[in-house]
């Protein structure tokens, strides 16, 4: 019973939120003026009765389902068959006090139940839009919680294989606060991408108060997808750049630049400048694996001249 309750709940919604044509709007509208009309025919030919008393329903019913607008051209549809086709020998409403005092219950009457039923679409609106809110957080959550378990199962077998024991759990502390500042970007709701220069400022505030590293771009947003392995990249660029680059010598100094979007995507150019000299190292260790990683929604190169380390990040834009 409950089943078939809930059934017939959510088909009725679905039919007040339903979209129709103008003249799909019209031809309902006819319907429902049609329907109490020849109802009323069909009892008393409006001899006995209120006038108006099969009519309520269709301009309730309208307002539920076609709106307010056309709720509204119901009533003036009734009152005008009304008056054509149950009242002709009778004289106008207006013409007495008890004419008058039932056109004014009528009227009064007609926009109580539209605004009623103006009220009832309102709310059932409201609802399907908090479902559809629910079912996108939903889902935005299983996709979050995927890809954060993937990421830190990546980051704790990776660290302690590239590195010393002793450093291994340090390593993976530093980047697990690497990734926490990630996906504080991406905020409590659904979002669907990360702004620069707030990802980038994130990403190097470790060491932006001890370090020479200059930004340079305007603000642009970046892919959802992007931002996590974004913040991991440059995390891993700055720390290799105190270890063995142009931050681990007095004077040594670090470009982070980027342009506009074409076609589609975002260049990011990372530049080592006034370092030691640059070798490409023999061992491919944990900051290279993060940089070799590739998606549709970020891409990474870097290489190795002699003057300093030079890396792109490229990132899909929105």
């Amino acid at each position: 019973m409950t089943g078939t309750a809930s059934w017939w709940a959510r088909r009725t919604g679905q039919a007040v939120l339903a979209r129709h044509s103008l003249a799909g709007n019209l031809g309902w509208t006819l319907l429902a003026v049609a329907v109490p009309t020849l109802l009323r025919l069909v009892l008393d030919a409006g001899h006995y009765g209120a006038p108006f008393v099969t009519y309520y329903p269709a301009v309730v019913l309208t307002a539920l389902f076609l709106g307010w607008r056309f709720s509204l051209l119901t009533t003036v549809l009734c009152v005008a068959m009304t008056r054509l086709l149950f009242m002709e020998d009778l004289p106008p409403l207006a013409g007495t006090v008890q004419g008058l005092t039932i056109f004014g219950l009528f009227v009064l009457s007609c926009a109580s139940l539209i605004a009623i039923g103006e009220w009832l679409r309102r709310v059932l609106a409201e609802l399907d839009a908090a479902s559809s809110r629910e079912a996108l957080l939903n889902q935005e959550l299983r996709h979050r919680l995927k890809n954060l378990l993937a990421v830190v199962t990546s980051l704790s077998a990776l660290s302690h294989r590239h590195s010393d024991p002793e450093y291994a759990q340090a390593a993976f502390a530093e980047r697990l606060a690497a990734l926490d500042r990630a996906t504080s970007l991406l905020g409590g709701d659904s979002a669907v991408s990360c702004a620069l220069p707030e990802l980038a400022e994130e990403a190097l505030r470790p060491f932006l108060a001890d370090y020479d590293i200059r930004l340079a771009g305007t603000p642009h947003r970046i892919d959802r997808d992007g931002c996590v392995p974004t913040v991991l990249a440059l995390h891993e660029l700055a720390t290799n750049a105190i270890k063995y680059g142009a931050l681990s010598a007095p004077g040594g100094w670090v470009e982070l630049s980027w342009g506009e979007p074409a076609d589609g995507m975002l260049t990011l150019r990372w530049k080592e400048k006034g370092g030691p000299p640059v070798a490409k190292p023999e061992r491919r260790g944990m900051g290279s694996r993060i940089l070799s990683m590739h998606s549709p929604a970020a891409s990474f190169t870097i290489a190795y001249p002699r003057e300093g380390v030079r890396c792109e990040l490229k990132l899909k834009s929105v």
